[in-house]
């Protein structure tokens, strides 16, 4: 039987946007393993767990499992014997652990809160993505202003930006209300492992951002993960026909392993 406690745990994880798995005993032999099938353990992205399928390095093991799973986004079965042979316990039978993972919502981060960023919000909310907004502006970083956002962040924008947990599920986009600004958001994150960055850009602001880049030293392939200018040419002209541009870019990064399937394709 589940225990409430881990069930509570996995609530308030979820209400934090943090990534976990369970570990379930699927299987276990009558004898000799120390947990039956049932028992189940929460294991958080920072490798902290609660609740036990019995201890020992078959457990440390399935702590590991599931870091990999979150981290791979994919749900495995694992077997650990209790035989005694070279590296297993002595306690004799087997037992078949699934690990589920949970991983957070994806992350739209939007640095700046102009006429932009309000459509680009409005679509990422659409489209499940849980939302932050950055603005050095209070008049502009308002709840008023952005009803619909999980979060709305006051103060400046590199600053805010570096301070956020950016993981593989985190999108970036850089739309602030002057160059100095993006070029700074631009650096907190270049070096990051977010999914996405994109800047709001022209093809000379490009040259003159990738130029400053290279003389602080950044490699080549940090300036590869940058789509600058961001969002596809759709020909938009209006913000929200440039928000649809660039979401589309978003997704297209965010699904790129289905991209090309049969259902598409016209001919």
């Amino acid at each position: 039987m589940i225990s409430s406690d881990i069930i509570y745990k996995a609530l308030k994880a979820s209400q934090k946007g943090r990534d976990y798995a369970f570990a379930t005993i699927t299987e276990a032999t009558l004898k000799g393993t120390p947990r039956k099938m049932g028992a189940k353990m929460i294991v958080f992205d920072d490798g902290s767990s609660e609740g036990s399928i019995g201890g020992g390095r078959n457990e440390k093991a399935a702590i590991a499992e599931c870091l990999k799973a979150i981290q791979k986004q994919k749900p495995a079965t694992v077997t650990y014997n209790y035989f005694g042979r070279e590296g297993e316990s002595v306690c004799g039978g087997q037992m078949k652990v699934f690990i589920e993972p949970f991983v957070a919502h994806d992350h739209l981060i939007i640095c700046g809160a102009g006429h932009i960023a309000l459509p680009l919000s409005a679509m990422a909310k659409i489209l499940g993505f849980n939302v932050t907004v950055i603005d050095d502006r209070r008049e502009f970083a308002a709840k008023s202003r952005f009803p619909h956002v999980d979060k709305i962040i006051l103060g400046p924008h590199a600053g805010e930006l570096a301070k956020i947990n950016i993981k593989s599920n985190t999108y970036v986009t850089i739309v602030t209300q002057g160059n100095e600004y993006d070029f700074e958001c631009l650096k907190a994150v270049i070096k990051s492992s977010a999914a996405y960055i994109g800047v709001i850009s022209s093809k000379p602001k490009k040259v003159k951002f990738f130029g400053r880049l290279k003389s602080a030293g950044i490699e080549e392939k940090y300036l590869k993960r940058i789509h600058i200018p961001m969002g596809f040419d759709v020909g938009a002209q209006t913000p929200e026909e440039i928000a649809v541009s660039i979401m589309a870019e978003i997704v297209a990064v965010k699904n790129k392993n289905h991209i090309g399937t049969d259902k598409f394709k016209r001919s």
